[in-house]
């Protein structure tokens, strides 16, 4: 059972595999939506990620700020959908909101691991 809460603890602290992994999996049945597929898994990690890696690194807990952007961005989005559009299509409304949050998480998550590398490397040569 031990390797059961290793596996998650790395897959917390490093999503990308399982991206990488969903990826490989979907990639011969569905090539075209494989990379999509991938990514709307891994999103859902992210938004444990993200916060677990800032909180690692640098003691600091931005879960809640996280969730509460994400939530703001999706009404900032559904209000402009519903002025341009003049049907709202939900599961596409969604997925887009969805992408766009692992766009941004993953973005979140490289400089937090490089200014974490940084920080780490500047305390080591004091």
């Amino acid at each position: 059972m031990e390797w059961i809460s290793t596996a998650g603890n790395v897959l917390l602290y490093v999503p990308f595999i399982l991206f990488l992994f969903v990826y490989a999996l979907t990639y011969k049945s569905q090539k075209r939506k494989a990379l999509g597929i991938a990514a709307d898994v891994t999103a859902f990690l992210l938004f444990f990620s993200v916060p677990a890696s800032i909180e690692l690194l640098f003691d600091f807990e931005v879960q809640p700020f996280i969730l509460m952007a994400a939530l703001l961005f999706a009404i900032f989005l559904l209000i402009r959908e519903w002025k341009t559009q003049k049907e709202l299509e939900v599961i596409k409304f969604l997925r887009k909101v969805w992408r766009i949050c692992f766009l941004a998480l993953s973005a979140i998550y490289a400089v937090t691991w490089l200014a974490g590398l940084i920080f780490l490397a500047v305390q080591s040569f004091r």
